[in-house]
Formats: C-alpha cells, sequence, structure tokens
C-alpha cells in the first residue's frame, strides 16, 4: 500500500510538471506569433533629389522590432528588380540591377529597432519613380511605397533685345537645363505679372528642358522688368532683370515718315514673295510644333498609364493575399436562381422574362448572398464572368430587412458595380459610369473593413474598375453578393466564384 501511494504521488508530480512546460511552451509559441506581425512605414511625402546629389530612402518596422535576421530590400516595378538587398546580415549584390552598382550604401545603424535607410549616389534622372521597402521575417512579410521625385534647376534667364515688334520692343527670355519642365513669367517693377506671348520648351538630348519667353514693351509700358523661371519641384528659381531706357523707343519726324513710305513703295514689288515665303514658314513651324505637341502629350499619357498600370497591380498583388473561399447561400437565393450543389456558382434557371425596367431594384433582376460573414479584417475572392453580358457583384450589410425593391446603393447597405445594356457603373449615389479598355473575364472583389474601402479588379489584366471609399459600415457583417442577370432563356450563363490557390 505504501508503494501505490509513493507511485502515486511521483505520476502526480509528473502531470503536474508536463502540464507546466506545456503552458509555458505555448505562452512562447503565443508570444513569437504575435511578434511575428508587422507592418513597415516609410515616407508620407515624395522624396526631392537633384542630378548628381544623393537621397537617403528610409523605412521602418511598426511596432519597433529588430530586423537583423529579416532580409530587407529595394527594389522598382518587378520584386525582381532588386536596388540593393540586404540577407543573411550582409549586404547581397548579386541580384542587383547593373545601373545601382557602386551607387548604394545599406544604412543599418538603428536595425536594431527596426529602422534602416538605403543611401543612393550620384542620382540620375532615371532614378525617379516609385520604390518598394519590403521587410521579409521567417513567418510574415510587409512592404510600403516611396517616389522618389528627380529635378534639375537651369542657368539663369539671359534676357535680350532682338527686334521692334507691334509698336514695342520684343524681348526674349531664355533659360536652359531644366528638369522637369519649367514655369516662365515676366513681372513689373511691383512684382505684378505681365502679359506675354505663351512660353516654348523643348526638351534636347539629355531630356532636359530649354525655355523660351517673349514680352512686347511699349514705351508707356513698365520698362522696368524682371524675368523668372522656376522649378516647382525644387521650390527654386532663376531670376534676371533689365531697365529700358526711351532711347530704345526713338520719335518718327515727318521725314522719316516720308522716307518710309518712298522704301515701301520700293519694295512693294517684293511684298508678295515676302508674304509666300513668310506663309510657308509658318506653316513649316506650326507643323513642327504640333509635332512636338504631340509627341509630348502622347509621351505624358504614356508614363501615367504606366504609372497607373503599376499601382493597380500593386493593390492587386497586395489584395490577393487575402483571398478566402466563398460559397453560395441557398437559403438567400431567389426563387428564380440555381444554385450548384458546390455552391460555387449561380444562373438564371426561372421562367423566360424580359428584362426589368430598373436594374437597380434588389428584386429586379435576382440575386444570392454568400455564405460568409464579415465584420473585421481584410478580404479578397474573385467571380468567372465568362461571356456574360449582365451581371452586378459586389458587399451588402448583412440584416434580415431586405425590402423587395430596394434601391442598390451605399445608403441602403449595397456596394456593387454592374454590367447592363453593354455599360459598366459603379451603383454609387449618384452613379458613376466606368470605362474599361478591356471587357475583364473576371472581376476581383476586395474589401477592406477597417479601411473602410470596396475595390474592384478586372483581371486578367490587373487594371483597377472602381473603388468606394469612406464606406459607412455601421458596425455591421458584410456579405458577398451576386446577380447572374435575366437574358430572357431557360439555360442562363452561369457567375462562377473562382478559387485562387497556392497564392
Amino acid at each position: 500500500m505504501k508503494r501505490r501511494r509513493f507511485s502515486g504521488s511521483n505520476s502526480s508530480t509528473g502531470n503536474i510538471s508536463l502540464l507546466g512546460y506545456t503552458l509555458v511552451f505555448m505562452s512562447l509559441l503565443v508570444h513569437k506569433l504575435d511578434s511575428a506581425h508587422f507592418s513597415v512605414i516609410g515616407p508620407d511625402q515624395p522624396l526631392v533629389a537633384t542630378v548628381g546629389d544623393e537621397v537617403v530612402l528610409a523605412c521602418r518596422l511598426s511596432p519597433r522590432m529588430s530586423a537583423q535576421n529579416m532580409e530587407v530590400r529595394w527594389y522598382r516595378g518587378q520584386f525582381s528588380s532588386v536596388v540593393h538587398l540586404y540577407r543573411e546580415g550582409k549586404d547581397q549584390y548579386v541580384e542587383q540591377m547593373s545601373e545601382y552598382r557602386q551607387r548604394t550604401e545599406f544604412q543599418a545603424g538603428d536595425i536594431a529597432d527596426g529602422s534602416v535607410a538605403l543611401r543612393i549616389r550620384d542620382i540620375r534622372l532615371s532614378d525617379a519613380g516609385l520604390y518598394m521597402c519590403f521587410f521579409r521575417s521567417e513567418v510574415s512579410y510587409q512592404e510600403a511605397a516611396m517616389e522618389l521625385r528627380v529635378a534639375v534647376s537651369g542657368t539663369s534667364p539671359l534676357i535680350s533685345i532682338e527686334a521692334y515688334q507691334d509698336g514695342g520692343v520684343r524681348l526674349v527670355c531664355r533659360s536652359g537645363g531644366w528638369y522637369p519642365e519649367p514655369q516662365s513669367l515676366w513681372k513689373g517693377l511691383q512684382g505684378q505679372p505681365l502679359p506675354s506671348l505663351p512660353a516654348k520648351c523643348i526638351q534636347d538630348e539629355n531630356s532636359l528642358f530649354q525655355t523660351e519667353s517673349v514680352l512686347i514693351v511699349t514705351e508707356k509700358s513698365n520698362q522696368n522688368l524682371t524675368c523668372a523661371v522656376r522649378n516647382s519641384v525644387l521650390n527654386q528659381e532663376g531670376v534676371s532683370r533689365v531697365y529700358l531706357a526711351d532711347a530704345f523707343f526713338p520719335k518718327i519726324s515727318y521725314v522719316t515718315v516720308i522716307r518710309l513710305t518712298l522704301n515701301l513703295l520700293v519694295l512693294a514689288f517684293f511684298i508678295p514673295c515676302a508674304i509666300y515665303y513668310l506663309w510657308k514658314q509658318s506653316k513649316d513651324t506650326d507643323k513642327l510644333r504640333s509635332q512636338l505637341k504631340s509627341f509630348e502629350e502622347n509621351q505624358r499619357f504614356q508614363v501615367e498609364k504606366e504609372k497607373e498600370h503599376y499601382l493597380a497591380s500593386f493593390l492587386l498583388r497586395k489584395a490577393r493575399r487575402f483571398s478566402v473561399n466563398v460559397t453560395l447561400d441557398p437559403t438567400t437565393a431567389h426563387p428564380e436562381l440555381w444554385v450548384s450543389p458546390d455552391q460555387k456558382s449561380v444562373r438564371y434557371a426561372g421562367a423566360a422574362k424580359e428584362q426589368p425596367i430598373d436594374p437597380d431594384l434588389v428584386d429586379s433582376y435576382r440575386c444570392v448572398l454568400g455564405a460568409q460573414k464579415f465584420a473585421s479584417g481584410r478580404h479578397y475572392w474573385e467571380v468567372k464572368l465568362k461571356k456574360k453580358t449582365v451581371w452586378h457583384l459586389g458587399v451588402c450589410a448583412d440584416t434580415d430587412d431586405r425590402e423587395q425593391y430596394k434601391s442598390i446603393e451605399p445608403e441602403n447597405g449595397y456596394w456593387a458595380i454592374r454590367l447592363w445594356n453593354r455599360e459598366y457603373k459603379a451603383l454609387s449615389t449618384p452613379r458613376t459610369t466606368i470605362t474599361l479598355e478591356i471587357k475583364p473575364e473576371r472581376v476581383g472583389v476586395f474589401l477592406d473593413y477597417e479601411g473602410e474601402e470596396v475595390s474592384f479588379f478586372s483581371l486578367p489584366n490587373g487594371s483597377h474598375i472602381y473603388t468606394f471609399n469612406r464606406c459607412v459600415f455601421g458596425r455591421r457583417s458584410l456579405r458577398p453578393f451576386f446577380s447572374p442577370g435575366i437574358h430572357g432563356s431557360k439555360e442562363d450563363v452561369p457567375l462562377i466564384i473562382f478559387t485562387i490557390r497556392d497564392w
């Protein structure tokens, strides 16, 4: 009996020790998982640098934690376009782009607190654009975007007196070596702007701008003049001043008028030839100006499109990290809709009917809700459209008060877009017409509950369709919202919820 009691005591002690070790291990594991979540914070304003100078791209972790054992990467555009890479406690140069070789320096003085910076020397015009600061630990990764603007201040303006024109003196202000395109302005003695001819700007072979501004000065106008050329990015300007004395405005006597008349009579024979020559020169000049203007507008359009596409791709790539498996709730489906057994597709299966007059009423076009309810966090799903010509997609508030013929709009708890009569629209208040270059094969829906945003993306090209901002969710649960539309046939093309795997 004593042996049994002694054995029982050891067993109890062992069980208590094992329980204690388990609790300690679980607390350490939870602490490690909690410490693994972080965000990356970069500058909230664009950085500005001049050509030939240097710039520091700084970013940090929030909450503060050590990044000594993390991978820190700066890249542009694609993840593989490496500007600088820090991994395994040292700089890695194998993947670095050739144009940044010998120009970058990783500053890790405060890396124990999660703060790092990248110094880029010998700044070039091609360095302008978006940069991504990327951190990766063993269990998580995040990144932040920052914009670098590159500018150059040009030469001091040079004012020249070129000719008499329109009863006054023609002054030309020239300056070169600016980036981006500068602003030219003539000012009077009190600093007031003076009316002048439109300034001309032309880019040279080094992509720097040469500017030329013309002012016609009469004897009765302000003769104390200032020409200023300004770089709005660097907030710098070059200034030159000139004073025109009365000697520049000679008085015309009767003898001068007679001589001028005789000269005009002598030259009357050559005037038609001169007019033709000037007309031809003017026509050629206008053609050249038109070509230059068209080229510059096309370049600006291409840059804006490229930037827009890059930002949309970045947002989509970030959204797809929060992919969820969405299924349909057959109990919410309209009686004329058929939900597949796997609850991943829906189509119209009722009797053939004409389209409703108002496409934005809840029961006019038949709908079904997703089975999932979201009251926090970020969630992303995609819907295959195939060759459908009518559909509605989005999210709606989870409520039992789903009235018939309620208008689809944010005020009634709906955030959705639609395709109807070959026209895409966001069902905002008022409605917003959407123009898409390519008809989407799939539509991605991204819900950011705390960010109060619902965004839509066109796939496979990854372009941005529309975003509802500052949504008033009112702490209500939200559910995916689908309507396959009616084509007037018994067998309609289904909407299919696309499952993203291996992302």
